[in-house]
């Protein structure tokens, strides 16, 4: 493909539009300075697709990437600049899962994660990270309930994931 764009980060290779390989022992997808970060020490080959506005062009919500271990699981991700918006957040994980459960490249296992950058409120009271922990909590027990998929929540910079994390 002449002209193409450089890969997403070092250990990276195009495979296809829209599609990366990855053999880095940290993968990592990022937009606005919101990032989740996969620990790949073994270095197993990662599929790194950027689903929303590139792999995906339908309409309606969807999550930014999907990030699969080769033979193992795919992890939708959702990145967000606040906490204000996780309702959302799980919308769009929602809509993407309901698409790619159905896709011939997925994985026979898939979970997701949702990655904010800040708490944020209208008035910034204290008391707004319980909140948000509940939000979360209330959120992970209904995936895991009504979707049979393990969602993780988290704060940016808190965590490097494995892809184990996303087990039963």
């Amino acid at each position: 493909m002449n002209g193409q764009k450089s890969p997403s980060q070092l250990g990276c290779e195009w495979a296809e539009e829209c599609i990366e390989m990855c053999t880095a022992r940290s993968v990592y997808v990022e937009e606005q300075g919101v990032r989740a970060t996969f620990t790949n020490s073994q270095r197993k080959p990662v599929r790194k697709i950027h689903y929303d506005d590139c792999y995906y062009s339908g309409r309606g919500e969807r999550a930014d990437y999907i990030v699969g271990l080769a033979g193992g699981i795919d992890v939708i991700v959702e990145l967000k600049g606040t906490d204000a918006n996780l309702k959302d957040a799980a919308r769009q994980v929602e809509k993407t899962l309901d698409n790619w459960k159905e896709h011939h490249m997925r994985a026979g296992s898939i979970a997701a994660l949702i990655i904010y950058g800040r708490i944020e409120g209208r008035k910034k009271l204290p008391g707004r990270a319980p909140r948000t922990e509940a939000v979360i909590s209330g959120l992970r027990a209904e995936f895991l309930k009504g979707r049979r998929t393990v969602l993780l929540i988290h704060e940016n910079g808190r965590k490097r994931f494995s892809f184990r994390d996303f087990s039963f």
